[in-house]
């Protein structure tokens, strides 16, 4: 059948080690481009001697993290002693078209129930439809006969991280000084409740949760990291890059004026795991 030879034709299969519970890690890192780009988990790894792994998808919203959450909980996964949220500032919880639940990751398994549920619940497939034709469970994509092939941008490491080399040729290197003023107003409440779901689910199972504020090619957005903080409650970490390191203000560290460049991210992955070792976030 043909639903049950899609994973095969799949590079990234991230997903699918999650929904088969293959997922051991102490230390999983979760978020979108900004987590896939800007944190290095084999680097995590070697400096707190401890299996970390990235599970950021580029594009993907807080709902999509929420789904990746409730998979790595419930499916016989080794729960991860830490979850690190890497958060945007400052479109995490705002209405953003480059961010959004990523279906596509879900279409090459739709072999596995779970998914098959998830697509029907999320409205992305006809409940009666999906259970009469196997055809309602597929997309177009997946009709694709071709190889699939990582393109530059999105080479995958084996620890799941997504590090850039290069530097956007739309890039245009200044550095904006004049930082926004975040406003809660713009906020979309199921994204909020998304966040606060991931949060509970960790607490309920035990799982530290370390919220770190991503940097950009400017000053922090005025109330973000104040807000996460809110949201974060007790017994959870806000982890703010420091803006005192020149690298933060230098364009050589960046892919483009949202995203690290590989040295880049080697920095902010350091100040990663100086915050877990300082908190002692493992123990």
């Amino acid at each position: 059948m043909l639903r049950d030879k899609l994973p095969e034709r799949e590079l990234d299969r991230r997903l699918e080690y999650v929904i088969t519970g293959s997922m051991d890690a102490d230390i999983v890192v979760i978020g979108s481009s900004r987590g896939a780009r800007d944190v290095i988990a084999s680097q995590i790894s070697d400096s707190l001697n401890a299996k970390a792994y990235n599970l950021c998808y580029p594009g993907s919203d807080v709902q999509f993290h929420e789904y990746l959450t409730e998979q790595l909980i419930s499916n016989g996964n080794k729960k991860p002693k830490l979850l690190v949220i890497v958060v945007d500032n400052p479109l995490e919880l705002k209405n953003d078209p480059t961010l959004v639940f990523r279906f596509d990751r879900l279409y090459p398994l739709v072999k596995y129930d779970c998914v098959r549920k998830t697509l029907i619940e999320k409205g992305d497939k006809n409940r009666f439809l999906s259970k009469m034709f196997v055809i309602q469970q597929l997309s177009v994509a997946n009709f694709d006969p071709r190889k699939k092939k990582f393109n530059p941008q999105d080479s995958l490491f084996k620890d799941g991280s997504m590090p850039i080399s290069w530097q956007s040729k739309k890039f245009n290197r200044t550095f904006c000084f004049e930082p926004i003023v975040y406003s809660k107003q713009q906020e979309i409440p199921d994204k909020v409740q998304s966040l606060r779901n991931i949060i509970g689910m960790c607490r309920k199972n035990n799982i530290i949760v370390l919220l770190a504020c991503a940097p950009n090619f400017s000053k922090p957005s005025i109330g973000f990291a104040q807000r996460i903080s809110e949201l974060a409650g007790r017994n959870n970490y806000v982890m703010e890059y420091d803006t005192t390191n020149a690298v933060y203000r230098n364009a050589e560290y960046y892919f483009d004026d949202a995203h690290l460049k590989l040295n880049g991210a080697t920095v902010y992955t350091s100040e990663i795991s100086a915050f877990i070792k300082k908190h002692n976030l493992l123990n």
